[in-house]
């Protein structure tokens, strides 16, 4: 028998006061619902039991909820091993560091961090792939090992085993392939990266060409004037996690120099990601830069992002940076 919404909120409730006793942790407040989990504020102190559904937004939602409520220790309970030893990783680049635990049986044990993520060397562009973009005016870039072409951050072709496949994500790739199959690959790139640069332009409206990874786009413009964030040179990076997929938000990172020759991370984010600050401190923790630059829309510099981004080990601040849409 399914349980009705508030049958599980007051479940997962107990669960977390229980969990919190046991540690003799503060948790005299009433629990409140958090991303499908519970959490439970007391005296600066914020203990949370993740959802079962997306455990590894947990750390995320939890910097957010503690910065709108000014509180410094957060404890984090979660179900899935493997989610709790991410967070346990990511925790090791915030400051002050978040407990984190395992649950286990009736009770929990500390998260053991997963092992930390590591530069990767990209395997050669496939040969007449960047000739193939950049004759369409495409962006060839390479990503977890995938060489694929970007117009303005939205990817129109992607190098696979069996050769260059052009569209929008995977079902356009898969639909071209079916229509355009005779169409000489330059010609079915050409008309991908048409079909986008009509949309994906100054004063775009809600076209879905127009509004999908954004924060690729607005990467897009950093990489071409890095000078804007103050670096003079800037490449990008493997984001932490592979996409899910075009219409799922990631950060957008990107490794340059400051003019005082300081390693400089950049990552752009476009609204408010629960993701944003715990998938760059992976980045952090890959990269070791000297400090960090999150970039966002104007519009979307608020304060329980800033104070998130506070809490990264390294000197990290948050700057608005309008992206070429507007």
């Amino acid at each position: 028998v399914s349980l009705d919404p508030e049958q599980r909120a007051f479940l997962l409730g107990a669960k977390l006061r229980a969990l919190a006793t046991n540690l003799g942790l503060p948790c005299a407040g009433d629990p409140v619902a958090l991303g499908g989990g519970s959490a439970i504020l007391d005296d600066g102190t914020i203990v949370v039991l993740a959802g079962e559904d997306a455990p590894e937004r947990s750390l995320g939602q939890t910097l957010l909820l503690a910065a709108r409520h000014d509180s410094d220790r957060l404890v984090l309970f979660l179900d899935d091993a493997d989610a709790a030893s991410v967070a346990a990783r990511r925790a090791t680049a915030l400051h002050p560091v978040p407990e984190v635990y395992v649950v286990v049986d009736n009770g929990s044990e500390v998260a053991e961090p997963a092992e930390a993520l590591v530069p990767v060397e990209p395997p050669p562009a496939p040969d007449g792939f960047e000739d193939l973009c950049r004759g369409a005016g495409v962006d060839p870039i390479v990503e977890h090992g995938t060489w694929r072409g970007e117009v303005l951050g939205l990817e129109v072709v992607r190098a696979t085993d069996s050769g260059f496949e052009t569209g929008v994500g995977r079902f356009d790739r898969e639909a071209s392939a079916l229509l355009h199959g005779d169409l000489p690959t330059t010609e079915s790139l050409t008309a991908a990266a048409d079909q986008v640069w009509a949309q994906r332009r100054k004063g775009a409206g809600a076209h879905p060409l127009a509004t999908l990874a954004r924060e690729r786009w607005l990467r897009h413009d950093l990489l071409v004037g890095p000078g804007r964030v103050g670096l003079v040179d800037l490449a990008p990076v493997d984001p932490a996690v592979e996409r899910g997929g075009l219409r799922s938000p990631a950060p957008a990172p990107a490794m340059g120099t400051a003019p005082d020759g300081e390693r400089v991370l950049v990552v752009c984010s476009v609204g408010v990601d629960a993701d944003l600050v715990p998938a760059t401190a992976d980045l952090v923790l890959r990269e070791q830069p000297d400090r960090v630059i999150v970039v966002v829309p104007s519009r979307d510099v608020m304060a329980p992002v800033e104070e998130a981004v506070a809490r990264l080990a390294v000197p990290a601040t948050i700057v608005g940076v309008e992206g070429s849409w507007t």
